[in-house]
């Protein structure tokens, strides 16, 4: 008999819903007789399993599944699950057996093309933030996308791209052959369409999180602040704890909880790194909770969030072993002094404490903070992504050092003298490419510490989001 794209296809879409791996061998102009394949041109899709829980399916049914292969394919690379095509034709001459997968598949994305002369992209899904965070990573690299409303029994979220989107990745080729699209070159826009796909859902599968100074984004402008971190999908709010605008606090805590965020108080001083003055640390904390007593269940705050630079001091340079070691010990009282009220507890972290100027004072110093809060945030401030003097290599020792996600990479778009730390004097794009290099740097490496990126802070992000 012979295979048709469509019967074959079909069969693949049988195989992934009942979650089977292994190898299924698709013939095109191919004979089947019993077990034997016979074929002129034979692909072979292999489960590529990488430990993940997302699966990018390019095998939807279609008679564009060469084309969606190669595109999920590409945007799983070595970090998301997916099937690879290889050409077996001189080697497949049995249809092998599968198994089963005993991993769970949380997110599946899957890839499809239909006829269509517009060049875009439809989204369709019932997951709104990874449906909202794909069309805005497509757009980010210049494609055209929409989301669709979804059947309310779709599973996961499919991309649904046009022909005429299909035929801008090749260099030619037919889009419904497997043998012509693998020896036909591919145009820039088919890597950046599949990168931004695997951004998406880097983003989707980290933290964002931000630090409010500003009390007038809460007593003044709460709902507006509140709508912008709902569209940027924030996971953690750290807002500077000033009693002096507690009676607005309830309202804006309220609303962000509702938005699925958490509040945490930020609160430190450089004099607080001194033992001395751990009394006035532990007061800031009973403030807040005074407040919690006080507050709706919705209203309160979730933890302690830590900033505390000492080596502003002038004991920094005095006695700089005595200065660290009190650091450590205070650290250590406020972070069980926030525990044992029942707070989450986090600390800023300077970049630099795993060098030259805490290390040989105090080894391991930035080991012991990682250990000690339930997470850190390392202020990585600098405006490139990868490379010498960059946000991941500031941050990379930090990182792999947990085994656990409790690192997040911090990044600075106040303005800054120095050229080469700020975001402010860059574009809004500049910046999300950046750090979406950051995510993909992390999320291939495959540390199990990072948990996200952070921004400093709520107004200067706002205000580079407004002048791009």
């Amino acid at each position: 008999m012979t295979f048709n794209l469509k019967l074959i296809s079909f069969m693949v879409c049988v195989l992934f819903v009942g979650l089977f791996v292994g190898k299924t061998v698709l013939g095109e102009s191919s004979i089947q007789t019993q077990d034997e394949v016979i074929c002129e041109s034979c692909w072979e899709f292999s489960y590529v399993d990488h430990q993940s829980q997302v699966l990018i399916d390019g095998k939807e049914d279609g008679e564009f599944l060469p084309a969606s292969s190669f595109i999920a394919d590409q945007a799983g690379g070595n970090t998301y699950n997916h099937y690879d095509v290889k050409d077996v034709t001189s080697s497949a001459t049995t249809i092998e057996s599968s198994s089963t997968v005993s991993r769970d598949i949380l997110t599946h994305v899957s890839i499809q093309g239909i006829k269509g002369s517009k060049v875009t992209t439809q989204i369709t899904g019932q997951d709104d933030k990874l449906t909202s965070m794909i069309k805005t990573h497509l757009e980010m690299n210049g494609f055209n996308a929409t989301i669709e409303p979804a059947s309310t029994s779709q599973i996961g979220v499919s991309i649904t791209y046009t022909e005429a989107q299909a035929n801008a990745f090749f260099e030619g080729g037919d889009l419904t052959s497997f043998s012509s699209l693998s020896n036909t070159p591919k145009k820039d826009a088919f890597s950046n369409y599949a990168q931004a796909i695997k951004d998406a859902l880097n983003e989707y599968h980290t933290q964002k999180n931000v630090w409010i100074w500003d009390s007038n984004s809460v007593a003044e402008t709460p709902d507006q602040t509140i709508d912008f971190l709902t569209k940027h999908h924030v996971n953690h709010i750290y807002l500077h704890y000033n009693p002096l605008v507690e009676e607005h606090y309830p309202y804006f805590i309220t609303k962000a909880t509702e938005n699925n965020m958490t509040v945490h108080a930020l609160m430190g001083a450089p004099h607080w790194g001194l033992e001395a003055n751990i009394p006035e640390g532990k007061h800031r904390m009973d403030r807040v909770m005074e407040y919690n007593n006080n507050a709706p269940e919705n209203g309160k705050f979730v933890g302690i969030h830590l900033d505390i630079e000492p080596h502003v001091l002038d004991e920094w340079d005095q006695d700089r072993t005595d200065m660290i070691q009190q650091w450590s010990n205070a650290s250590q009282q406020y972070v069980q002094y926030a525990r044992d009220n029942g707070f989450i507890v986090g600390s800023d972290l300077p970049f630099w404490t795993d060098g030259s100027s805490v290390e040989p004072y105090y080894p391991g110093f930035y080991k012991e903070m990682i250990d000690r809060n339930d997470y850190v945030t390392v202020m990585a401030y600098r405006n490139t992504a990868l490379g010498s003097n960059s946000i991941t290599s500031l941050s990379e020792n930090e990182v792999f050092y947990e085994n656990s996600p409790k690192v997040e990479v911090g990044i600075e778009v106040k303005p800054h003298y120095l050229d080469y730390v700020s975001f402010d004097d860059k574009t809004y794009l500049t910046m999300e490419d950046e750090l979406a290099k950051v995510r993909d740097y992390y999320t291939d490496s495959q540390p199990n510490g990072f948990k996200g990126i952070t921004y400093h802070s709520f107004t200067e992000w706002r205000n580079l989001e407004n002048r791009k």
